[in-house]
């Protein structure tokens, strides 16, 4: 009878050793999956990161030049502007004048 009883206790040490060893193999199995996806998760993070930061780039870029262009225009339009005020002094003078009284003229109106 203690032989059985010694049998029985190494089959089931035994069982145990193999259900610990296999639960084992499996956790490293998961861990080695989850380590390979946090991997490529954060691959995949940089590269999205590195495309953000070039769309930006080229934002900016986009931004500078058509500040420039229109910072060209303006100075374009100002020296128009300028350049016929030191043609016709007197007309440029009586149609800021008209300006200015029509724009007084439409902000009392609005005070009614």
């Amino acid at each position: 009878m203690a032989s059985d009883v010694s049998e029985k206790v190494g089959k089931l040490r035994d069982q145990a050793t193999a259900g610990i060893d296999a639960a084992a193999a499996q956790a490293k199995d998961m861990a080695k999956k989850g380590a390979d996806v946090v991997q490529e998760t954060a691959r995949a993070a940089g590269e999205t990161g590195a495309a953000a930061w070039d769309v930006a780039q080229q934002a900016g870029a986009r931004a500078r030049e058509a500040a420039s262009e229109l910072y060209a225009q303006g100075e374009r339009g100002a020296r128009e502007i300028a350049a016929r005020v030191e043609e016709r002094p007197l007309a440029a003078l009586l149609i800021a004048g008209a300006l200015g009284y029509a724009v007084a003229y439409l902000l009392h109106a609005r005070r009614r």
